[in-house]
Parts: C-alpha cells; structure tokens; sequence
C-alpha cells in the first residue's frame, strides 16, 4: 500500500495554518513546526491534518524562511526586546527565549550583541517589586535581629527572577534602604 503524496492544495493548507498562527504572535522555527506538528497528533481522524508531517511542515517553512517570513534571529530580537525591561534578568530571559524553542546559537549572539551594545537594563519596575517585597518581608519579620533574613530572601528573590549578584546589590542598592 502506497501513502498518498500531497497535493498543492494540501501544501497551501499548511501553509495557510502557518500564517495563521503568525499572524497572531511571533514563534520560532522549531516552535513553529511543533506546534503544526501536534494538530496531526490532537486531531489524527481529521482529514484535513492528514500531510501535517514535519517533513512536510518542514518544507512550507523553508519556502517562509526564504522569503523571510520566518527569522528565528529576528524573532529573538524582538523577545528580548520584549522582555529586557521587565522584571526578569538575563539568565530569566535566556530562560524563557529557550521555552520558545529559539536555537541557542542564536539565543547566546542576540544576548552578546545586546550585552555588548552597552544599552543597560531599565530596573525601573525590578525595584518597585523589590520595595514592595522589602515591606512585606519587614511587616513579617519586624525585630532587628531579622535584618540578615530579610536581606537573604530579598537576595533570593532576586536572583530568582533571573539577576547576577553585581545586578542584585545594583538593584538593593538603588532600593535606599
């Protein structure tokens, strides 16, 4: 028994559902292509499904590469871009490019030339969080004795949101506690 080959029309359908699903957000090539991927795999009765194989997916996405319709350094600029001003430090937003399934290659040089571009971090909103925890830590721990357990967890917090020890002591500095 012989598997069908796809049709034109069957490649313009996945085509179809690609640009669908850019249109509404920005994804990575590998994100992308498991994300198509999986609607085979939810809906396998379907029909309509049937040559949503990564080999076929595949091949829509480099005819969108080539055209420049799908940029997985492009895409990771624009997360960065996304995500450098908010709250997370940079082993955060490493972190989460890697969740979008962006090549770490890429993932490394976007960081690098941003780190290298001498643009430094807004801490604007990382402080305004860290004053509010500051306060609820002294509300629970009012004696002075707990200075050193408020300081640890609000270290801990911190570099829980993904900031070097250099950034934590910038950012509890600028806290003029």
């Amino acid at each position: 028994m012989t598997t069908p080959t796809p049709s034109p029309e069957d490649y313009q359908h996945i085509k179809d559902k690609l640009y669908d699903y850019l249109s509404r957000q920005g994804f990575s090539e590998r994100k992308l292509l498991q994300k198509v991927t999986d609607l085979k795999r939810r809906y396998p009765r379907t029909k309509r499904y049937l040559f949503y194989t990564p080999v076929h997916i595949q091949k829509v996405i480099n005819e969108l590469k080539a055209t420049g319709v799908i940029n997985d350094q492009k895409y990771a600029q624009d997360v960065l871009r996304q995500l450098r001003d908010r709250k997370d430090g940079i082993h955060r937003i490493r972190q989460k490019m890697r969740q979008r399934l962006i090549p770490a290659p890429i993932i490394e040089k976007v960081l690098q030339t941003w780190q290298q571009s001498g643009v430094k971090q807004d801490y604007a909103a990382i402080i305004c969080d860290a004053k509010r925890k500051y306060e609820r830590l002294r509300e629970k721990y009012p004696s002075k004795k707990d200075r050193y357990t408020i300081q640890s967890k609000l270290y801990a917090f911190l570099a829980q949101k993904g900031y070097a020890p250099n950034e934590v002591k910038e950012i509890i500095g600028k806290l003029q506690l």
